[in-house]
C-alpha cells in the first residue's frame, strides 16, 4: 500500500502538536515564499529519499527469503533430487521477474476495477497506481518490493511438490500463478480500487479486510495451490509404504533455511508499511516485536507438542513451527498487541502440528508441510486479524483509509469488530474459491496430459542424473542409488 506524508507532527517541550504542512512550519519560522518553496521542495525530497531507501532495504530482506526456502527444500529431500530443487528456485526468481515485470504489476496494481487492474504492463503506460504515465521513482522501488512476494507465492509450491514433479509442469504453474492468480487477489485487497481494500471509498462492510503484509495474498494463496498440486500429484515412491521410512537430506539445511527466511521475515513485515513518514515508523516498530514474539512462541509450543505426543524433539517440526507462527502473524501483524501476538503464535503451532498430522492420515505428501504451515496457518492468521485488531494500533498502519475510526476487531467490539472480522472472512472464503477454481484444472489438466508426474524409472534413479547431469555433491555420488547402509535411506 502507498502512502503520502505531506504533514509533520511537533513536539514542544513534551507535547504532540496538531499535524502542520511544511509550508506551515516554513512560515511559522519566517521564511518568504521561495524560502518556503526551497523548504517544501527539501521536505519533499527528503521522504521520498526515505521511504525508497527503506522500501530497497526491506525488498532485500524479503529476496533472501529465496535462499531460505531453497535451503529447507533442500535439507527436507534425498540427495539424488538436489540440483532439481535448486535448478526450480532459480527458475522461480527468474520467470517470477519476467512474468510479474510483463503481466504481474498490472494487473495487480495497475489502475483498472474492483476485480483486477488494467494499465501498467511491462512498466510502461499507465505504470503509476493512478494510471498517469509520469513515473514516480518511489513506485520502482515498490514494483521491486512487490516482486519478491509475488516470488515467495509461488516458491511455497516447489517444497510441497518435491522430488517427483516434471520442470515442465513448474514452469506453467508458476506462469499461471505469477500471472493469474496471485495478481487479481492483490488488487482485490492492496489496491485502493480492490473490492476488498480499505482504501476503497466504498469499503466492504464499511471497513475493508486487514491483510497487511500477505497473510492472505501470499500464503494462503501458495499454500491452497500446493495442497492441489501435492494432492494430483500423488505421494512419493514408498512415502506411506509399510516398513518404509524416507530420509531427509539434511537437518542443518532446514535449520539454516528457516534461520534465513525468520530474518528475512522482517522485511516481509516491517518493510509493508511502505515507507516511514507519519507514526509508520511506530507502527514499523510494533511489527518487529510482534512478529518476534509469534514466531518465538510457536516454536516453542510445537517442541512442546512434538515431545508429549510423539516423544520426540524433531528439528525439522521447530522449524516449521517456527514459520507458523510468522505466517499466523503476517496479516494482522500492524494491528495487534504484543499480548495478542503471543496467543497468535501458540494457536498458530496447533494449526500447523494438527494439519501435519491430518495430511499423514490422509495420505496426501507434502514434502515441506507447505500447506498446513502456508494455507492452515494463513487461514488462522486472517481470522486472528479479524478477532485481535486493536483500534489504536490500526490507525497507525491504516491511517489512509477510508474508516480508520473502524479497525476494531470482533474481541474489542462486538458490533464494529464483527464487520472487520466478516470482511476477512469474505475475502478469504473467496481469495481460496478463486485460487482452486483455476489451480484444481490446471494441475488436472497437466495430470491427464501426462505432463505432471515424472515416470518411475526417473523417480528412482533421482532427478539430478536424469536431467541435471548428474549428483549435487561428486564425493556422495553413489548416494543417489546405492546399496550401502549408510547411503541407502538417502537415496
Amino acid at each position: 500500500m502507498a502512502h503520502k506524508y505531506d504533514r509533520l507532527q511537533l513536539t514542544i517541550n513534551g507535547t504532540t502538536t496538531e499535524e502542520y504542512t511544511w509550508n506551515a512550519i516554513a512560515q511559522m519560522l519566517g521564511y518568504n515564499a521561495t524560502q518556503m518553496s526551497e523548504v517544501a521542495h527539501l521536505g519533499t525530497e527528503t521522504k521520498h529519499a526515505v521511504n525508497i531507501s527503506w522500501m530497497m532495504m526491506a525488498t532485500t530482506l524479503v529476496f533472501i527469503m529465496q535462499a531460505g526456502f531453497t535451503m529447507v527444500e533442500v535439507g527436507s529431500v534425498r540427495i539424488k533430487n538436489t540440483k532439481s530443487i535448486l535448478v526450480k528456485n532459480l527458475l522461480d526468481a527468474c520467470v517470477g521477474s519476467i512474468m510479474f515485470y510483463l503481466y504481474g504489476w498490472a494487473f495487480a496494481f495497475g489502475k483498472g476495477n474492483a476485480f483486477i487492474g488494467h494499465t501498467g504492463f511491462a512498466l510502461l503506460k499507465g505504470f503509476n497506481r493512478d494510471g498517469t504515465s509520469t513515473v514516480d521513482p518511489y513506485q520502482y522501488a515498490l514494483w521491486t518490493f512487490q516482486y519478491t512476494f509475488c516470488a515467495t507465492a509461488s516458491t511455497i509450491v516447489s517444497g510441497a511438490v518435491a522430488e517427483r514433479t516434471q520442470l515442465f509442469a513448474y514452469m506453467v504453474y508458476t506462469f499461471f500463478l505469477v500471472t493469474i492468480i496471485y495478481p487479481p487477489v492483490a488488487h482485490w485487497v492492496w489496491s485502493p480500487q480492490g473490492w476488498a481494500s480499505p482504501s476503497n471509498p466504498n469499503p466492504l462492510f464499511g471497513v475493508g479486510v486487514v491483510d497487511f503484509a500477505g497473510v492472505v495474498v501470499v500464503h494462503v494463496v501458495g499454500g491452497t495451490c500446493a495442497l492441489i498440486g501435492a494432492i494430483l500429484v500423488g505421494p512419493r515412491q514408498g512415502r506411506f509404504a509399510k516398513n518404509s521410512k524416507i530420509v531427509k537430506q539434511n537437518a542443518v539445511f532446514q535449520v539454516l533455511g528457516t534461520l534465513i527466511l525468520w530474518f528475512g521475515w522482517y522485511g516481509f513485515n516491517c518493510g509493508s508499511t511502505s515507507g516511514l513518514g507519519g507514526n509508520l515508523s511506530n507502527a514499523a516498530a510494533k511489527i518487529g516485536v510482534a512478529t518476534t514474539v509469534s514466531a518465538a512462541v510457536s516454536g516453542t509450543t510445537t517442541i512442546l507438542l512434538n515431545f508429549f505426543l510423539d516423544r520426540k524433539f524433531d528439528p525439522g517440526v521447530v522449524c516449521n513451527g517456527i514459520l507458523a507462527g510468522l505466517v499466523s502473524i503476517t496479516g494482522a501483524c500492524s494491528v495487534v498487541q504484543p499480548y495478542s501476538a503471543f496467543v497468535i503464535g501458540v494457536i498458530g503451532a496447533h494449526v500447523f502440528y494438527f494439519c501435519s498430522k491430518l495430511l499423514e492420515t490422509l495420505k496426501i505428501d507434502d514434502v515441506v508441510d507447505a500447506s498446513p504451515v502456508h494455507m492452515c496457518c494463513g487461514i488462522w492468521g486472517t481470522l486472528a486479524a479479524g478477532l485481535f485488531c486493536d483500534p489504536n494500533t490500526y490507525s497507525d498502519s491504516y491511517k489512509d483509509v477510508t474508516n480508520p475510526q473502524n479497525g476494531y476487531g470482533l474481541l474489542y467490539n462486538g458490533e464494529k469488530g464483527g464487520k472487520l472480522f466478516a470482511a476477512n472472512l469474505v475475502f478469504l472464503i473467496a481469495s481460496i474459491c478463486y485460487v482452486t477454481s483455476i489451480a484444481f484444472p490446471m494441475f488436472f489438466a497437466l495430470k491427464v496430459l501426462r505432463l505432471l508426474r515424472i515416470n518411475n524409472i526417473e523417480e528412482t534413479k533421482g532427478q539430478d542424473k536424469v536431467h541435471h547431469g548428474g549428483t549435487a555433491y561428486e564425493n556422495a555420488a553413489a548416494g543417489s542409488n546405492s546399496n550401502s547402509s549408510s547411503l541407502k535411506d538417502k537415496a
